[in-house]
């Protein structure tokens, strides 16, 4: 799908978890050759200072597709990007960006620039809860109905995986967390989750807390944070959370 067109050309740009410290250098450069930037309000609002005199086209939430279509259709002839908080490939706007050209045949010149996503971010923040194998679950039904979320879910928890829970909560879906937590207690019992709102922004928070703790405060956690659900080797130990990789079961330190 990329062409050998030089007259315009798509960056999307991942901008890690909104520390403009912690975004890559090729992220910065691609900005900064770019005459106009696309994003959700919130995350162009974490670079605005990288973005002053640059032709700036922000939307809400809902508004994705509509991103989209105006990003490739000017990327036909001028240089810009498409901002993603995180990694766009993670929950981001790259999946996206080729369903819409797969879907309509469409062919623009365009660069993927990764980013830190929430859960690197998050991680060692917490201390080293997903050093092994670990799965990735969002609790948003928005597009993807609940049932397979909770099939998901159960298998995950059948694996005794680390479990790492994007998107756990928002204003207009409180019962999901609940939900998801009540299976979490049924499957692996009232196991630790490490807890981090914000992760290198204003307000970080990191906690740690037990399921049934979350259960009946599912006010602590909103959008804004991520979850790491203990498997059967992760051990707690003060603030941190780390599950071992097993050198301890194969060498004497």
């Amino acid at each position: 799908m990329q062409s050998q067109g030089k007259q315009g050309k798509l960056y999307i740009v991942g901008i890690g978890p909104g520390d403009v410290e912690l975004l890559t250098i090729k992220a910065i450069n691609a900005l900064k050759e770019s005459e106009y930037v696309i994003g959700h309000k919130t995350y162009l609002d974490r670079i605005r200072d990288l973005i002053e005199g640059k032709k700036i086209i922000e939307s809400g939430m809902g508004k994705e597709v509509e991103r989209v279509k105006l990003a490739v259709k000017l990327a036909e002839k001028s240089i810009g990007s498409l901002v993603s908080g995180g990694d766009p490939s993670i929950y981001g706007m790259l999946p996206l960006v080729f369903e819409f050209m797969i879907k309509n045949n469409l062919h623009v010149n365009y660069e993927v620039i990764p980013g830190i996503t929430a859960l690197c971010a998050a991680s060692p923040l917490l201390g080293s809860p997903v050093c092994g194998d670990h799965v990735v679950i969002s609790l948003s039904d928005l597009l993807t109905p609940w049932e397979k979320i909770e099939k998901r879910l159960l298998h995950a928890l059948k694996g005794d995986f680390v479990i790492v829970i994007y998107n756990p909560s928002s204003r207009r879906r409180k019962t999901n967390l609940i939900r998801a937590m009540e299976i979490v207690l049924n499957e692996r019992g009232d196991v630790s989750v490490g807890i981090v709102k914000n992760a290198f922004r204003e307000g970080c928070e990191v906690s740690i807390k037990r399921v049934s703790e979350i259960v009946e405060s599912p006010e602590t956690v909103d959008m804004n944070t991520i979850l790491f659900v203990a498997n059967s080797e992760t051990l707690v130990k003060g603030d941190k959370m780390v599950t071992p990789r097993g050198y301890s079961s194969k060498y004497d330190f």
